[in-house]
């Protein structure tokens, strides 16, 4: 069955202000500095190092860190050459092709600090995750200069795994390398990289006859007993707790989406692709991702597309339980896991159009993935709460020791027109609705799809379509507009939340014009009712909206300020914000909780509390939430008045 295949990267023009302006930041600063980090805490040398020159340790997942920015150079490299980042690109191939061991082997920790132990400790030490990357990586070096170099690389490690990992039955702790080698699979055609795919999908999480898995066997080899390894006790919930890798059970049987949120995306994301290319031999697969994706969706996701409920191990917590604030161990939503919900999303849009895994990805994408960059270009994000509090502001940081999230930052946004577009047979979806032009060929022919839009603040999609073929556009409906939405063409047609257009052959001679008006209002949110919140948030657009104390100084707190269903909500464009240009911002009427006075009673006291009403509350868009200093009070959530 054929697959919508995302648009190419030089396919796709954007000519968006709003992207124009984050491109030039992420091209112009975000990329040098994650690179210059690199650089400067050793990530990007030590595959070069040897023993005895090593400066540092090196830690066991370093190289995945450069991998991924690496992989990340090569796709603003093919919309743009740069001088210096071919240098910095060329000289890193260089070290990872000098690093590999003549049996396919290749990681800086393990070849500068323990060779003896190489592949004895998956469960933790990362290998395979690194290899993952690098795969990744050598996808995109290739798309850029269509060389195999680092596609041979990854092929002789997996061949080495064949004799050594396999036929120990085993598996990576960290999930990654399953995506990886489909997409290999995808560029080469080597049945050896979808077969071993293949082979992770369905192993991991399988038991012998007396109820132990791989890595109970793993550990005893090293001489460590699993059921007193206290190894990971800060994320194991109790020994021996493999959901935190989704190593409880197979994948088919699992009836819950558990454990670490990266881990968990990333594996459902390499499941369902194998899923999709060999559906015949895996229809199970497909039906748990879908599952386990709804259960993800419907019970354990943040209203900004963020998963991670428990900080401890990065991870779900039960159903409905979602925590606003990171304090006391509560909401994490890292980046990383918005990062590959969207990969996710995007897999499931390859098999067909549906809203709703486009509405998740750009939730995703507009709040969670959007907000950890800093205006400035310069700082990040690993954690994304929906509340923090005074005096204990939630900066940004310049790096950090587990620094996955910066890379994935700068990878996604190369990566956007492939989110953007895709193209099956004569149909070509839209997906995000930025103003920018998409060339591809239909039936032999070229044809040209422009966006002509006011995304994302404004409520205008325009789109022009020139092709000597029939052409079916599908454009996505978003859920934010609530179904309402006005179309100058009487013969669209709508399904499963996209709506569709027709270019004719009778209009094959000139252009055809789909104009959509979206209904672009502010509306109140509310959670379900299993969540335990009596609460109110605000979206407009693709947008989530938070208010800062910067904003509030007439509020006394935050956390003690109330909203009405029914208040009025008022919008205006602030002409700079935090370094963002024509920014949207709502002002809703608001009540406020008195405190009592410091030493007036108890903690719990007899006498209500006072109200004081028809205050203003104001509201921005949360990506832009801590850019502007203050004392680091924000919400998302306010109680019900």
């Amino acid at each position: 069955m054929a697959l919508y295949q995302p648009a190419e990267l030089k396919a796709v023009d954007f000519t968006s202000p709003f992207y124009g302006s984050l491109k030039k930041l992420i091209r112009g600063t975000t990329l040098p500095t994650v690179i210059k980090s690199l650089k400067d805490t050793g990530r990007f040398y030590a595959l070069s190092w040897t023993r005895g020159n090593a400066p540092k340790t090196a830690h066991c997942f370093w190289d995945s860190d450069a991998y991924k920015v690496m992989e990340a150079v090569c796709y603003w490299l093919i919309k743009e050459d740069d001088e210096t980042l071919r240098r910095d690109l060329e000289e890193y191939v260089g070290f990872v092709r000098a690093a590999q061991w003549s049996d396919g082997y290749i990681n800086s920790y393990y070849t500068l600090h323990e060779p003896q132990n190489r592949l004895t400790n998956l469960r933790d030490m990362h290998e395979l995750y690194c290899l993952g990357h690098l795969a990744e990586f050598a996808v995109a070096y290739h798309a850029l200069t269509g060389k195999y170099d680092l596609i041979d690389v990854c092929r002789r490690y997996v061949h080495l795994l064949y004799d050594t990992v396999i036929p120990k039955k085993g598996y990576c702790g960290h999930q990654e390398l399953e995506l990886a080698l489909i997409r290999l699979y995808e560029v080469t055609n080597d049945d050896l990289f979808l077969d071993t795919a293949a082979y992770f999908i369905h192993e991991r999480g399988q038991r012998d006859s007396d109820g132990q898995n791989f890595y109970d066997h793993e550990c005893r080899a090293r001489g460590i007993d699993p059921t007193a390894d206290f190894r990971n006790r800060g994320n194991f919930r109790f020994p021996r707790d493999y959901a935190y890798m989704q190593a409880h059970k197979p994948l088919v049987e699992q009836p819950e989406i558990d454990g670490h949120c990266v881990r968990a995306v990333y594996f459902l994301t390499g499941a369902l692709h194998y899923s999709l290319i060999r559906r015949e031999r895996s229809g199970e697969i497909l039906k748990a991702v879908e599952r386990l994706f709804d259960d993800m969706t419907q019970r354990k996701m943040y209203i900004t597309g963020g998963i991670g409920a428990v900080a401890r191990n990065e991870g779900f917590g039960p159903a409905y339980f979602l925590p606003d604030l990171q304090e006391g161990g509560g909401c994490y939503s890292e980046t990383c896991a918005s990062f590959g919900t969207m990969m996710l999303c995007e897999r499931f849009l390859r098999d067909r159009l549906d809203s709703k895994y486009g509405d998740v990805m750009e939730t995703a994408l507009m709040n969670c993935v959007l907000g950890a960059l800093a205006t400035d270009g310069q700082s990040f994000y690993y954690e994304n709460p929906l509340a923090t509090q005074a005096n204990k502001p939630w900066h940004r940081s310049k790096w950090f020791d587990t620094a996955c999230c910066p890379p994935n930052i700068v990878k996604i946004w190369g990566l956007l027109p492939t989110v953007q577009f895709s193209t099956k047979g004569n149909t070509i979806a839209i997906h995000l609705h930025y103003s920018s032009t998409y060339t591809t060929t239909i039936d032999g022919e070229e044809a040209t799809v422009s966006i002509d839009s006011s995304y994302p603040f404004g409520d205008s999609v325009k789109v022009v379509v020139k092709c000597a073929k029939p052409v079916t556009i599908a454009l996505r409906i978003p859920h934010w507009s609530r179904g309402q939405y006005e179309s100058g063409d009487s013969k669209t047609s709508l399904k499963d939340g996209y709506i569709y257009f027709e270019h004719t052959a009778d209009a094959i001679a000139a252009t055809s014009t789909l104009q959509l008006k979206l209904a672009m209002q502010p509306y109140p949110l509310f959670p379900h009712p299993s969540t335990g919140k009596d609460s109110i948030a605000f979206q407009r657009g693709p947008f989530i909206y938070c208010a800062e104390s910067n904003d509030n100084t007439d509020l006394a707190s935050l956390d003690n300020t109330f909203v009405s269903p029914e208040a009025k909500i008022k919008e205006s464009v602030v002409d700079d914000l935090a370094g963002a240009t024509k920014v949207l911002v709502l002002d809703v009427e608001c009540s406020v909780k008195k405190s009592w006075e410091e030493g007036a009673g108890s903690l719990y006291h007899a006498a209500k509390p006072e109200w004081e009403s028809g205050k203003n509350l104001r509201l921005i868009p949360y990506f832009l939430r801590e850019n502007r200093g203050g004392d680091g009070a924000m919400r998302v959530w306010f109680g019900r008045a």
